[in-house]
């Protein structure tokens, strides 16, 4: 048991490898007064309960029944967005939830990025020109590839993922449409917007789909077969949001029906717990079979300026729940202790 509660008060535990590469930066941002420490995921029960158990805040992506969160826990912060792994059950009712954004800039341009290939398949060049083959050149017959400009973009979930999307879109000249639960975070940017009862009638619309919704229980399978058959063999699905906010099954036979064009898929329906697992599989369907499917392996929020960004939030958020501020982008309220 620590023998001064001042500095009890301000022992921050990171649990688990994620953003265990970062906290060094928060604790540099803290400065005095705090220390952080690390506590991996597969130690012991009774090394872990020992290594929590003076900490006012822990950061974790997630939350497993049993896990040893100290009693009078201020804060359980989430280094990203999603904290669908966090079970409130599991965090001590003196605990505020928070997460954190500061990805939008660079899931925004992960979808641009995507769709911009998409369009001019340069990614297939590269590899055909590398294999030897003129073939995609107009000088010997290569037929003209598309353009994004003058394409419509469908855009479900309009959040910051969204807002920042449709700004880049429109300096490109991309008719923006978007689907939300509510109808008051459409701005200026969005050429028209629909309910989310109404996502397959603006699917109609789209040459390409980006799922950038939370998934809770009333998105989940949001996206099913008739919003697929609705985007139609010529339109192109990008999913940055959760696996299951699309219907798993629905997306595996649309797209290898041919019934839905094409598909990018960042984020999936099963993680492995370790790299090394023996079945490391995304998905129970071979999506990796398809030639109309890019895969990557949640990559899309992950750079640099996301991390710095996010960085700063946490350590900001740190520093209030230690002097008992109100807290940044909480998600569950705590009731507090005296």
């Amino acid at each position: 048991m620590p023998s001064d509660p001042a500095s009890a008060l301000r022992r921050i535990a990171l649990y688990g490898s994620a953003f265990a590469d970062r906290l060094d930066q928060v604790q540099a941002l803290l400065g005095d007064g705090f220390e952080t420490v690390h506590v991996p995921a597969d130690l012991g029960q009774a090394e872990t309960a020992q290594a929590l158990g003076d900490a006012y805040a822990v950061i974790a992506v997630s939350t497993v029944e049993g896990l040893p969160l100290p009693q009078g826990l201020k804060l359980l912060q989430v280094p990203g967005i999603g904290w669908d792994g966090v079970k409130v059950e599991h965090v001590p009712a003196s605990a505020s939830i928070a997460n954190v954004a500061g990805h939008e800039i660079a899931v925004a341009e992960y979808c641009l990025a995507q769709m911009l290939d998409w369009c001019h398949r340069l990614r297939a060049a590269d590899a055909e020109f590398r294999a030897g083959s003129w073939a995609r050149s107009s000088r010997y017959g290569g037929g003209p590839h598309r353009e994004l400009r003058g394409s419509t973009v469908g855009i479900i979930g309009y959040g910051g993922i969204g807002r920042e999307l449709a700004r880049m879109l429109k300096a490109l000249g991309v008719r923006v449409v978007a689907a939300n639960r509510s109808a008051s975070a459409f701005d200026d940017l969005v050429d028209a917007g629909f309910a989310l009862a109404d996502i397959p009638a603006m699917l109609e619309q789209c040459n390409f789909a980006i799922v950038a919704a939370a998934l809770t229980p009333q998105t989940e399978g949001l996206i099913g077969q008739e919003a697929l058959e609705a985007l139609g063999p010529d339109g192109v699905l990008v999913n940055v949001a959760r696996g299951p906010v699309v219907a798993e099954q629905a997306l595996y036979d649309s797209l290898a029906d041919g019934r839905l064009g094409g598909a990018v898929i960042d984020v999936w329906y099963r993680y492995p717990d370790r790299l090394d697992a023996a079945d490391r599989a995304p998905s129970r369907f071979d999506f990796a079979a398809l030639p109309n499917v890019v895969m990557t392996p949640h990559i899309s929020g992950w750079t640099e300026g996301t991390a710095s960004r996010r960085v700063a939030i946490i350590a900001e958020n740190l520093r209030r729940a230690a002097a008992g501020d109100p807290l940044l982008n909480v998600v569950a309220m705590g009731t507090r202790t005296a």
